[in-house]
C-alpha cells in the first residue's frame, strides 16, 4: 500500500452527490489511494444515497479495524496549534520567546478583536488547553498503558518535539496528523 500513488483531499463540507461523482471520482484515474484529510461527517446529513453512506461507514469501519489490529490506540485532538494558542492567549509552559511570538501573531491578525490577553487569567478560567505533558499525565492517570498508540489529529503541535517531550515520556508511541 505504501507504494501506491496517493493524494490527500480536504473534502468540501455539505457537498452533494455531484461533487463526489464529478470531482472526487475523477481522482481514481490518477491515484490508487484517496485519503480524506480531517474527515468528520462530510458525507453525513446531506441527503446522499444510502450506497454512498454505506461506503463512508465501511471505509471508517475498515480503518478502525486496522488501527485496532496494532493494539490499543487513541486519536486525540490536543488543540495545541500555534494559531489556537495565539488567538486564546494561552502561553502556560511556553518560553518567553514563544509567548512573544504568539503575542505578535495575535496583534498582527486584524480580524482578531482582542489583542491584550492575560495568559494567567485565561488559564485560571480554564480557557486554555492542557499542555501535551499534562495530557500525557492525564492519560497515564486514567490507566492507558505506555504502549498505547496516540494519533495526534488536527494541526501541528506548537513547539514540536520540545513540547511533546514530556508527553512522549509517559506515552511513547505517537504519530502526528491523524491516523496514517
Amino acid at each position: 500500500m505504501s507504494s501506491a500513488t496517493n493524494v490527500v483531499m480536504h473534502f468540501r463540507s455539505w457537498s452533494g452527490l455531484g461533487y463526489y461523482q464529478n470531482e472526487i471520482a475523477s481522482l481514481w484515474e490518477e491515484y490508487q489511494v484517496i485519503r480524506a484529510a480531517k474527515s468528520d461527517s462530510r458525507l453525513a446529513n446531506n441527503h446522499l444515497p444510502p450506497d454512498i453512506q454505506t461506503l463512508h461507514c465501511r471505509a471508517f469501519y475498515e480503518a478502525l479495524h486496522r488501527m485496532r489490529s496494532y493494539g490499543p490506540f487513541i486519536a486525540l485532538h490536543l488543540r495545541y496549534e500555534k494559531d489556537m494558542l495565539a488567538f486564546s492567549g494561552c502561553t502556560h509552559g511556553l518560553s518567553d520567546f514563544e509567548a512573544e511570538e504568539l503575542r505578535t501573531i495575535r496583534e498582527n491578525t486584524t480580524y482578531w478583536k482582542i489583542k491584550d490577553i492575560n495568559a494567567t487569567e485565561q488559564r485560571s478560567k480554564r480557557y486554555c488547553p492542557l499542555t501535551p505533558k499534562e495530557v500525557g499525565i492525564f492519560l497515564t492517570g486514567l490507566g492507558y498503558p505506555s504502549n498505547t498508540s496516540i494519533y495526534i489529529a488536527a494541526g501541528e503541535v506548537y513547539g514540536g518535539d520540545t513540547h511533546m517531550a514530556g508527553y512522549t515520556v509517559s506515552l511513547s508511541h505517537f504519530n502526528e496528523q491523524g491516523m496514517e
